[in-house]
């Protein structure tokens, strides 16, 4: 069988699928534990399922963990600038949407919030609201930010110099050590984010696994990642509802086990043991980031207004419901036709290939009017390699 590492990457199907998972998981969370959208204390409207729901806020270090491995499954053989229009051509249009959409909801009806000024609104439009000390317009968008440190971290540390398997494997060793050292000194966590640097570095070695086999190293790494992650979670303590049937030690106990669940469905993904053709899952991989960009205050506006005529968990149901249809239509009408126009202006933006060369220093002048001077023809170099897969095993099968 051929070598893994030779085979291009193919989209794999069940990502799709844990993404929505993911995001299903964050939205029952806000949707029944919240007291916002109910006008009752935290957890009151939907006791029964609360014991549950409560731990759907995990949901978004699984999605860290597949982001880490796509990231690196995108980014493979492409440069920076590539690289770069790829995640604007992605995240941009369906988050410029949302940030005017939600705005325009918590305008004409703030029952859940208020809108914020409209300077504040553009600061957001460049998702660098966070660092530039502005509100969210939705307090779910942090999670955007902490994305954006880790393609920063991973533009500058891997693809600066070209991607390889080798860079990939110490920047993410060198991150997750260094985020030890960062939780003390706040501008170094602000950049490393240390609380949840642990699920995209497991990601980024279960994706060396995926492509290249495993060896004691990326498992190692792996497992490092996973010890750091239970201890990071474990300082996280989100709003609970406020009748608890779990005492603190389950809820810990409960909170380690969904964590140790992610990595293990992910480490079934790399090893090629969790894996399905299912291409209508592409669907659910196009809905998530719709969805998880205007579940919050958009989906608590609604359920505000729904649950006067319908019970609470029918509520939860049919804003969900609805939710869903307006992801696809942001999907289908907003997020496609308006990331295939940013490819477009982007390809037709590019620098010539010239504009940046240096003329050779050695190079004469040119003699009289209208004589040309050849320039002389730089010796071919083949790819450097920098031992790109010293570490990383090869294998002759998956």
């Amino acid at each position: 069988m051929e070598n893994p590492s030779r085979i291009a990457p193919a989209r794999l199907y069940v990502l799709d699928g844990l993404r929505l998972v993911a995001a299903l998981l964050v939205v029952a969370f806000h949707f029944t534990v919240f007291s916002r959208p109910w006008g009752v204390p935290n957890g009151a409207a939907l006791p029964a399922v609360v014991p549950v729901t409560q731990f759907g806020w995990l949901g978004v270090y699984l999605f860290f963990l597949i982001s880490g491995f796509v990231i690196c499954m995108s980014a493979e053989g492409r440069g920076l600038a590539q690289f770069a229009t790829a995640r604007i051509t992605r995240l941009y249009p369906a988050y410029w949407f949302a940030v005017l959409a939600t705005t325009a909801v918590v305008a004409l009806w703030p029952v859940v919030t208020r809108p914020l000024r409209p300077g504040d609104v553009l600061t957001n439009l460049t998702m660098f609201q966070e660092l530039l000390g502005v509100p969210s317009v939705d307090v779910v968008y942090w999670t955007l930010t902490v994305e954006l440190r880790f393609y920063l971290l991973f533009g500058v540390f891997v693809l600066l110099r070209g991607y390889t398997p080798r860079r990939v494997l110490l920047f993410a060793a060198g991150w997750l050590v260094a985020g030890l050292f960062a939780a003390d000194v706040p501008l170094l966590a602000k950049l490393l984010v240390p609380r949840d640097s642990a699920f995209f570095v497991a990601g980024m070695a279960l994706y060396l696994i995926y492509r290249h086999g495993g060896n004691l190293y990326l498992w190692g790494l792996v497992g490092a990642s996973w010890l750091v992650a239970l201890e990071m979670v474990s300082t996280v303590t989100p709003r609970g509802p406020v009748h608890n049937p779990f005492s603190p030690t389950e809820v810990a106990i409960v909170e380690a086990g969904l964590v140790t669940l992610f990595f293990l469905i992910i480490a079934g993904v790399a090893t090629h043991r969790l894996a399905v053709g299912w291409r209508w899952l592409t669907l659910a991989g196009a809905l998530t980031y719709p969805l998880y960009l205007l579940h919050e205050y958009v989906g608590w506006t609604m359920i505000h207004y729904v649950r006067a005529v319908l019970p609470p968990w029918a509520a939860v149901l049919v804003v969900l419901a609805a939710l869903l249809v307006i992801s696809w239509l942001v999907y289908r009408y907003v997020e496609k036709p308006l990331s295939g126009w940013l490819r477009r202006r982007f390809r037709a933006s590019r620098l010539p290939a010239t504009f940046l060369q240096q003329p050779p220093a050695d190079r004469p002048p040119s003699q009289g009017t209208g004589s040309t001077s050849v320039p002389r023809q730089s010796e071919h170099r083949s790819p450097v390699t920098d031992g790109a897969l010293a570490l990383i095993p090869r294998s002759n099968s998956h």
